[in-house]
């Protein structure tokens, strides 16, 4: 039997009215199309500013149905907001943001058995927030891990547990906040998980912690060239991951498309004291992503 393909895609950052991105989404469908996974997860940020336009979700979302394979989604920042005592957009997490998502993408949170593994998909928005969803979605990943059945576990995740090591700080939503970082990574580690999948920094990374590894999947939207080429010593490209996943093990490689392009909007984030989030209105979007 020929091994389950797992593409894995995050932050697109799609949008009706701010269609920054829309070639190298056009890229992204024109793959799929010629080659369909068996599985396409969307690891968050699947829209450009959700939060404040629900119109940017159900945009998102079609275009995930668009691509016509099976598909699954988990929240971004730029979806559903951030743990309102670390939020760094003004854009926390409420009740009303939580239901936009739902409405249009899914559930927040959610498993899946195929080939053998174990698949959960986590809102990362949650941990730290104090919610009621958040103790909700803690008691979900404890029984899911206990009744995995001895299957291989991959947890999706959109913000990645760290940067370098598990004890460090880290500003804002950077990574999982440390008040609830360690209680992650245990659940994780005793829970039989092989791989922690996450995206949001939009740069490639393979991490190794307690036999798990932490795979950062890249962005098909915009790079930050400056801060991330100097320590890594590779300019940044837009790509996605291909999981595969035979006998019980999963193995990925990276693919960044010759026809999705390097895309750096600090030239506009750093002269207008904003986020990418405050970008002016891309005139015709519409006609981009078609």
């Amino acid at each position: 039997m020929s091994a389950f393909r797992i593409v894995h895609v995050s932050d697109t950052h799609l949008s009706p009215s701010h269609a920054y991105f829309a070639v190298n989404w056009s890229a992204f469908r024109e793959a799929m199309s010629a080659s369909p996974p068996d599985m396409l997860v969307h690891g968050g940020d699947l829209s450009f500013n959700g939060p404040a336009v629900e119109g940017d979700l159900a945009f998102a979302a079609a275009e995930m149905r668009r691509l016509d394979v099976p598909w699954a989604a988990i929240p971004g920042n730029h979806d559903i907001g951030e743990a309102p005592p670390f939020a760094r957009l003004e854009q926390p997490i409420n009740a009303a943001r939580m239901q936009a998502w739902r409405r249009h993408v899914g559930p927040q949170w959610w498993q899946r058995e195929v080939a053998g593994w174990h698949m959960i998909g986590l809102d990362t928005a949650l941990m730290g927030s104090g919610l009621e969803e958040e103790r909700e979605q803690w008691a979900f990943l404890e029984q899911s891990l206990a009744h995995r059945d001895g299957h291989p576990v991959m947890v999706f995740v959109h913000i990645p547990p760290f940067e370098r090591t598990a004890d460090e700080e880290s500003p804002g939503t950077a990574c999982i906040p440390k008040p609830v970082r360690g209680h992650f990574l245990e659940a994780c580690a005793t829970g039989g998980v092989q791989v922690i999948a996450c995206g949001h920094r939009h740069v490639h990374r393979r991490l190794r912690h307690r036999g798990m590894d932490i795979v950062w999947a890249p962005t098909t939207a915009m790079v930050d060239v400056r801060s991330t080429l100097g320590p890594r010593r590779r300019a940044p490209r837009p790509g996605y991951l291909e999981w595969l996943l035979e006998d019980g093990r999963a193995r990925y490689r990276l693919i960044e498309p010759q026809r999705m392009f390097v895309i750096d909007m600090t030239g506009w984030t750093q002269s207008n004291g904003g986020t990418t989030t405050t970008l002016p209105a891309w005139p015709g979007p519409a006609d981009g992503m078609r």
